[in-house]
């Protein structure tokens, strides 16, 4: 009896504490981790959508097999660019070798602008994102 006694009362104090009560208002509010982890599944595949398309307007070059060029880019949820693509650093000396391989990847990159369905997927229209994508054959 005692036992239960005292397992009830560490449990009051437990519900009452500033600790276990601002995790519960954190987790109704959307805040929690559960939401942490809703958001980063609803960004990758915000970014899976946007690295399928680009890469569905890419045509590799003949002649440029076992190539790897990456680029980073930001976008909008609205599936307008913010800014220009740009090379990650260990594309550059790639890139500057293969001037058709480059320019197949800036052609994907017009064609498939401006990205479909983010909003779909729950992006805002203002809301920002950034990926690497992997141009490789």
């Amino acid at each position: 009896m005692f036992r239960i006694l005292s397992s009830l009362a560490l449990l009051a104090v437990l519900f009452t504490s500033p600790v276990f009560a601002s995790a519960v208002l954190a987790e109704e509010a959307g805040t929690g981790p559960a939401a942490a982890e809703a958001l980063a599944a609803q960004n990758l595949a915000i970014a899976t959508s946007v690295q399928d398309q680009l890469l569905a307007c890419w045509s590799l070059p003949s002649g440029y097999a076992d190539k790897r060029i990456s680029v980073g880019l930001a976008f909008f949820g609205d599936g307008t660019l913010d800014g220009d693509p740009y090379l990650e650093l260990g594309s550059i000396r790639t890139a500057g070798q293969y001037p058709a391989l480059m320019q197949s990847i800036v052609d994907a990159i017009l064609a498939c602008l401006p990205f479909k369905g983010l909003e779909e997927l729950g992006a805002l229209p203002g809301e920002r994102f950034d990926i690497t994508v992997h141009f490789q054959s």
